[in-house]
């Protein structure tokens, strides 16, 4: 099996980094399952969510977030029953960041490669490496798969309610519901 999974706001907690920034810089309250691109711009701003991406996403940022909670355990569970694979949409310059993190978090043995999406899609990046299962926090991502046999799974930690996903999305609310769900799949 082959599982692609997203780096930001599902592997390292980028997302409540984007919280404190929010909170501190425009002063409003948001959730962390909020703040992907899909969620968030609508709520702050296409220009602030950039200025935003410009903080979190590079080295500083970056190094400094924690785990989303209980992905480390949850890779390193999947990660000797699949082939993972981090794919992101983070440009090959601030993919060296999210190398850095996993490697400082002893995870890198546990990943095959990292991958960028810019300039293309998820979807396309999960058909050329053969991608059963793909794992991301912004249903961007996943609504407009259409790559035969990939199974989507929206993962949006802590989130109460039931976001509207297309049929064949399952929404999951913690890497523990993941693990289930990967179990039922593979």
């Amino acid at each position: 099996m082959v599982i692609a999974i997203d780096y930001d706001g599902t592997i390292g907690d980028t997302n409540l980094e984007k919280v404190r920034w929010i909170e501190v810089n425009l002063g409003q309250p948001v959730s962390r399952w909020e703040c992907n691109l899909t969620d968030c711009v609508p709520i702050i701003g296409p220009e602030e969510y950039r200025r935003m991406g410009d903080y979190v996403y590079e080295r500083e940022g970056t190094l400094q977030a924690k785990e989303v909670p209980g992905a480390l355990d949850a890779l390193r569970m999947l990660s000797t029953k699949a082939v993972l694979h981090v794919v992101t949409a983070r440009p090959e310059a601030r993919i060296l960041y999210a190398r850095e993190w996993l490697e400082r978090k002893g995870m890198l043995s546990c990943v095959e490669a990292i991958h960028t999406s810019k300039g293309s899609s998820k979807a396309a990046v999960c058909a050329a490496i053969g991608a059963d299962i793909l794992i991301d926090d912004d249903v961007r991502h996943l609504r407009e798969v259409d790559v035969k046999g990939l199974r989507c799974i929206l993962l949006q930690d802590g989130r109460n309610d039931e976001p509207d996903c297309r049929s064949g999305v399952t929404f999951c609310r913690s890497w523990q519901d993941v693990l289930k769900c990967v179990d039922a799949i593979g």
